[in-house]
């Protein structure tokens, strides 16, 4: 299947933004937002040699060019009419967070200025300002704008190497399962060649045709792994996705010899979220679990619950494994960190945080039960239900 559309989206994006001269410059798309033509065509003449310029003359132009054209700086007055520099730093960071924007501001407006660096703005400066110092911001903004595409880009693909990780483990088990649905199929057909009397062919057929829906529904389930519509978000309910993620991990949870016990509470609220994505991280944090208790003779246990807790909905992995020692517990969710040596990726509670995060969400690293670990995944809960 290859990269991931997102990840193909943000290489693009990278690509342009780093498209720049032979010292190592960055050549950016500006947009130039103020009400008053002298200073937008001013700007648009100081920056035009070494960065594309858009111009927009108001709040509603800015945010017209923002929804179809792609912007890496915003530079824009404070004050104008209707709405201000301020809502449209607002808006902007609401929708493209990693949009940098350089606020201008008149000496009586450098409380509001400063207010607006709390809401994300890169920098302000006073007017009258040095062209030479806006220019350096804006080639600062742009170095950082690379960084964060970067980073994005770098969790797209370590999200979409993760999930076929995931898959290599759980697919060997479901081709194990393919075989008895196949065996009974085939031991079947050939009595039916065999001309046995008709009585015997109907309840035959009707065998015939469980097995194949079982084999086709074990194929579904590993193509479902393959196919993904990036934040395809619908209502969620936890208990469900566990279960189905348990039936999914039986032959790991088999191969490793362990028992499960589940607690799963029938009051919790529906949450909101990727199906594939949210499996993806229930299934990475039993598949660390299973491993954690390879390598010991006594009890091998997974327990996993469920919870309300004030306005989220929780779901808990833990083990009776080994625990993880205090000075690890900090790198855990670091990325490529691993205490499984050459057989660790790194990858999986890396893909569980990065999932979380496009919830809205968290994941914590909790006490486990005695010596184990214990994993909580926090959803917030969809309001207002009846």
């Amino acid at each position: 299947m290859g990269i991931s559309a997102q990840a193909e989206k943000y290489r693009q994006r990278l690509g342009k933004v780093m498209a720049g001269h032979g010292d190592g410059g960055i050549r950016g798309r500006i947009l130039v937002v103020d009400d008053e033509n002298g200073p937008r065509q001013a700007l648009r003449m100081l920056l035009k040699e070494e960065h594309d310029v858009v111009l927009a003359e108001d709040v509603g132009a800015a945010q017209a060019i923002l929804e179809t054209d792609p912007i890496d700086i915003i530079i824009t007055d404070i004050r104008m009419p209707r709405q201000t520099g301020v809502d449209l730093l607002r808006w902007a960071k609401d929708r493209f967070p990693d949009v940098e924007v350089v606020i201008l501001t008149g000496f009586s407006d450098l409380k509001t200025a400063m207010k607006a660096v709390e809401y994300g703005a890169f920098a302000y400066l006073e007017k009258p300002f040095d062209s030479s110092v806006l220019l350096q911001y804006v080639e600062q903004g742009l170095h950082k704008r690379r960084r964060e595409l970067e980073r994005r880009q770098l969790e797209e693909l370590a999200l979409e190497a993760n999930r076929f990780e995931t898959l290599g483990r759980f697919v060997s088990g479901m081709l194990h399962d393919l075989g008895t649905p196949l065996a009974v199929i085939g031991s079947q057909a050939e009595l039916l060649l065999s001309k046995i009397s008709a009585s015997d062919q109907k309840a035959r057929l009707e065998a015939v045709l469980t097995q194949c829906q079982l084999c086709s529904e074990i194929v579904r389930t590993a193509m479902n792994f393959l196919r993904h519509k990036a934040e395809h978000f619908v209502l969620l309910n936890l208990n469900e996705v566990a279960r189905g993620c348990l039936d999914v991990g039986q032959p790991v949870l088999t191969k490793h010899a362990v028992s499960v016990r589940e607690d799963f509470s029938d009051e919790i609220p529906l949450c909101q979220g990727d199906f594939v994505l949210v499996r993806q991280a229930i299934l990475n944090l039993i598949t660390n679990a299973c491993q954690a208790m390879e390598d010991q003779a006594d009890r091998r246990e997974l327990s996993i619950c469920t919870w309300q807790e004030d306005d989220e909905v929780c779901l808990a992995v833990g083990d009776t494994g080994p625990g993880i020692p205090a000075e690890l517990r900090e790198h855990v969710f670091k990325t490529f960190f691993t205490t499984k040596g050459d057989e660790g990726t790194g990858l999986g509670l890396v893909a569980v945080r990065n999932i979380m995060q496009r919830h809205n969400g968290d994941v914590v690293l909790g006490d486990g039960e005695g010596r184990g670990a214990l994993f909580v995944l926090r959803f917030p809960c969809v309001p207002n239900q009846s």
